[in-house]
């Protein structure tokens, strides 16, 4: 899905799969339930007559995902391994349900119930099936592995089992998504970028949070400090002290961990900072706004420093970054 918003109500099982196809990637959709009329599906189960089933569909990208509301009677949606082609996108399905009666969610062998306030995620790079009630309420975010980096594994572990979001992080997550859901055809430009933005880092918080009562692994600090340093980035005080103090370990402990990762944690946080920094300068939304003030936006208030670091990280200054778009 390149961009904008897309809606359409009282949508027929094939324009369903066909919204559902064009947010992610190939799949089938099908309504199993028998009805006066009905055919055969493709899966073999009887079909909704056209008449009987209806579904409104309310999708957009927003930041680095892609978001989707869908809403109406029940239906199978499956991704077979037809279906998958090398050339798919690499993306990660995080579902939140809202329905009165649960889903089936099924993937790799590992089968789960998902309840009302369930979370339950899908490696769309693998076959799977979701099978889902009348009166369905669903919020589906796709999401392409890059993006989640390293934790896109710890993320894919999960794929099946549902995830309550009555607690902690995952609570939080739901009423974001939820807002987001009611309001996609309001967010453009920077807004829909930093609530991309929040959308990543809550992702993060939610399936790598901590359980109770279990000592951190080197990996699980990480993610939780990678977490607060985006929720933080604009303050021009973030720096190794300060981050190490926030989680109770030493700057040494702090370096250590991130030299496990393959990049020091000042390179990655300057590079979080010039990604933030590019794409405002590319935003025909931020034109009268000074360099210096973008870059200040996001913790950097050193221009020259900021001169040199854009050439060394995209081989560009920052008005020739502006002159191209």
């Amino acid at each position: 899905m390149s961009g904008g918003a897309l809606h359409v109500h009282q949508a027929t099982v094939g324009e369903l799969q066909t919204a559902a196809s064009t947010v992610l990637a190939p799949l089938a959709v099908t309504a199993p339930r028998a009805a006066p009329g009905a055919g055969v599906g493709p899966d073999g189960g009887a079909e909704i007559g056209a008449g009987a089933f209806r579904a409104d569909i309310d999708a957009a990208v927003v930041g680095r995902a892609a978001v989707a509301r869908i809403r109406g009677s029940g239906h199978l949606v499956q991704r077979s391994a037809r279906a998958i082609s090398s050339t798919d996108p690499e993306l990660l399905k995080i579902t939140l349900h809202r329905s009165p009666e649960p889903a089936a969610a099924d993937q790799g062998g590992t089968q789960s119930r998902a309840h009302s306030g369930d979370f339950v995620v899908f490696d769309m790079t693998r076959p799977y099936r979701l099978a889902v009630a009348d009166d369905c309420d669903v919020m589906a975010v796709g999401i392409s592995r890059t993006e989640l980096g390293r934790h896109a594994d710890t993320v894919a572990a999960r794929a099946a089992r549902r995830l309550p979001a009555d607690t902690g992080a995952q609570a939080v997550l739901a009423t974001f998504l939820q807002g987001l859901g009611s309001h996609l055809d309001e967010l453009a430009g920077p807004a829909q970028a930093h609530a991309g933005d929040a959308l990543v880092s809550l992702l993060l918080a939610a399936f790598t949070e901590t359980e109770p009562g279990r000592m951190d692994t080197a990996t699980e600090l990480v993610d939780r400090i990678r977490v607060y340093v985006l929720a933080n980035i604009s303050d021009p005080s973030l720096c190794v002290d300060s981050v190490a103090a926030a989680h109770g370990i030493s700057a040494r402990q702090l370096h250590r961990l991130f030299h496990h990762t393959g990049i020091p944690f000042a390179a990655w946080l300057r590079g979080e900072r010039l990604a933030r920094i590019r794409r405002d300068l590319l935003d025909p939304a931020q034109d009268g706004r000074t360099t210096a003030a973008v870059a200040a936006r996001w913790g950097l208030h050193d221009p020259r420093h900021l001169a040199r670091a854009l050439k060394s990280q995209y081989g560009t200054t920052a008005r020739e970054l502006r002159r191209e778009r």
